[in-house]
């Protein structure tokens, strides 16, 4: 049962799809505190270094919404591209990458502004998002055109094209910065790439319609979502390969580590409702009724 709980920080933002609202979990007792009005579909979440701000894309309204979380209000919208989804900010936190599905392409906004500052051309239906550890670049997943666009957030351009297998969705970067996975959701594998070439220097099967990811802060353990199994796989990177299943909500659709990596969220869209995963132990609870649709999550 959902109980509504006393203000303790840190929480979690769940964007709900056909709710129009964005869940605020109180993470200190895994309890539902209060939802948020945004309307247009939310679709993808990201947290404000400091966590003072949350910013929700909204993908029938071609808009980002900004929450101030002091008060659990939205207080500023921000015109970006055709259907936006994934979004994520830089580790100096100045700057948004949101990745407009329907315009393929990425909005960039300059987070002082709160104005788009760039419009980046990328690959069919831009799918994933995620920065390097060092900020300079972000990698963008393409999930029609089977690639990985790599942008260069000096120039606000894209310098590298990777290629990857089908359905590229969900992506992370490890936390020395040397090799990106990406998880290819039609194709049911993760490719392991080299960051400075794009190379794939890996793979890893025996997933089933994988398609988000999440990397622990000392990058040995990766998660996997798998859409058609309710499940989440680990995988140890030191081999690359899956060493555990854990059993959570149906249709998982994003994941969110905690800041020190022994907690893991999980957004499951047709369970209408997140799961919250113990590391050390490999065991999982649910907050049932999150919202209607859940898609994305974003922590403080």
């Amino acid at each position: 049962m959902v109980v509504f709980g006393a203000y303790a920080q840190p929480y979690g933002y769940v964007a709900n799809a056909s709710g129009n609202n964005v869940s605020v979990i109180n993470r200190a007792n895994n309890t539902l505190k209060a939802l948020i009005p945004v309307s247009g579909t939310p679709a993808g979440v990201a947290v404000a270094p400091g966590g003072a701000f949350v910013f929700v894309t909204a993908q029938a309204a071609n808009q980002v919404a900004v929450i101030n979380t002091s008060t659990n209000t939205v207080v500023g919208d921000i015109p970006v591209g055709l259907n936006p989804t994934k979004i994520a900010i830089s580790p100096n936190g100045s700057m948004a990458y949101v990745a407009n599905q329907g315009g393929n392409s990425v909005s960039v906004i300059q987070i002082s502004t709160r104005t788009v500052v760039a419009t980046i051309p990328v690959g069919s239906r831009p799918a994933g998002i995620a920065f390097t550890p060092d900020g300079s670049h972000v990698l963008v997943t393409n999930l029609f055109s089977s690639n990985v666009s790599v942008i260069s957030t000096a120039t606000h351009s894209v310098v590298a094209t990777w290629h990857t297998l089908s359905g590229p969705s969900g992506v992370v970067v490890s936390p020395l910065g040397t090799v990106a996975y990406v998880a290819n959701q039609y194709s049911n594998v993760v490719t392991v790439h080299n960051v400075a070439t794009g190379a794939i220097v890996g793979s890893i099967a025996g997933f089933a319609y994988p398609n988000a990811l999440a990397i622990t802060p000392t990058g040995d353990r990766l998660y996997v979502s798998n859409g058609n199994l309710a499940t989440v796989s680990v995988v140890s990177t030191s081999n690359d390969a899956v060493i555990g299943q854990i059993v959570i909500g149906l249709l998982p659709t994003a994941l969110a580590l905690s800041p020190d990596g022994s907690m893991l969220y999980s957004a499951n869209s047709h369970g209408y409702s997140v799961s919250v995963i113990n590391c050390a132990l490999n065991t999982a609870v649910t907050i049932s009724r999150v919202g209607i649709i859940p898609v994305a999550i974003g922590l403080q």
